[in-house]
């Protein structure tokens, strides 16, 4: 299980929400992909939740859609959550239409079954655990409701991830973040209850300058929980050895290279 911080993991993406539709292009892709899966599973929804539902562009995506659903969609009722109030207040001017409330994943406030169709795109990756989220998501879902998830998994950040471990040496916890595997999301989900569950895996790679670069731009879209905090000399001394190691080893005329590794998942209640 991870151990995340909440409480930073709120505070940074509070801070990154403004810059944040700017700078996550992998994370607009995923989103125009967790659309057209949720127009083929669930084209006649009209009560859809957004869980982690950030700036709100998904919302607005639906209700603007002029896809498989489209008619549907727009009069839906849509709702949206998330644990960062900055990303809350981002989304609400998003999408004025939808109810929208400052809520835990594992905690969402709606009654069972209000639901028919639940979306989660780029949010569950930041989860210690994901069965106390997936059994809310079956919980508020209606019975033959849709679950439309994406998330970052384990190949996301491999570069990042590997210079740490080599600049920390063997001795030295591995205080990179854990993301989940395409298997212990379906195995997730199967426990939650959920049926006919399908898995798809892309892999998308982004390009920057350079090593410090890549950390920028985590910070900026509230993503350096990703990261490993430096701490102290010795914290920062392996950085420093990090950004030496990620640029020696993937640096190029074209910058260097950052894996996304994403997991979608389609399930019915």
């Amino acid at each position: 299980m991870n151990q995340v911080d909440r409480a930073r993991v709120r505070a940074a993406f509070s801070r990154g929400a403004a810059a944040y539709d700017g700078r996550a292009e992998v994370q607009a892709l995923v989103r125009a992909r967790a659309l057209a899966l949720a127009g083929q599973a669930a084209p006649r929804a009209t009560r859809i939740l957004d869980v982690g539902c950030g700036t709100g562009r998904l919302l607005a995506d639906l209700a603007g859609s002029a896809g498989p659903g489209a008619a549907a969609w727009r009069s839906a009722r849509l709702a949206g959550v998330d644990l960062a109030r900055g990303m809350c207040a981002a989304a609400r001017a998003a999408a004025p239409g939808a109810a929208i409330a400052a809520a835990d994943a594992e905690a969402l406030p709606f009654r069972d079954g209000a639901f028919d169709l639940l979306l989660s795109t780029s949010a569950f990756q930041w989860l210690g655990q994901l069965g106390p989220a997936l059994g809310q998501c079956a919980r508020v879902l209606s019975p033959g409701g849709a679950l439309v998830l994406s998330l970052f998994a384990e190949r996301t950040l491999r570069e990042l991830k590997g210079a740490w471990r080599a600049a920390a040496g063997p001795d030295r916890p591995d205080r990179t973040h854990r993301f989940f595997t395409a298997a212990e999301v379906g195995e997730a989900l199967r426990a939650a209850g959920f049926r006919g569950v399908t898995l798809h895996e892309e892999e998308h790679v982004e390009r920057h300058p350079d090593a410090r670069a890549v950390l920028r731009a985590l910070k900026a879209i509230g993503a350096q929980n990703a990261a490993p905090e430096a701490r102290g000399l010795a914290g920062r001394r392996t950085t420093l050895e990090l950004l030496r190691r990620y640029d020696a080893e993937h640096g190029g005329p074209s910058g260097v290279p950052v894996t996304w590794h994403v997991v979608y998942a389609v399930g019915s209640r």
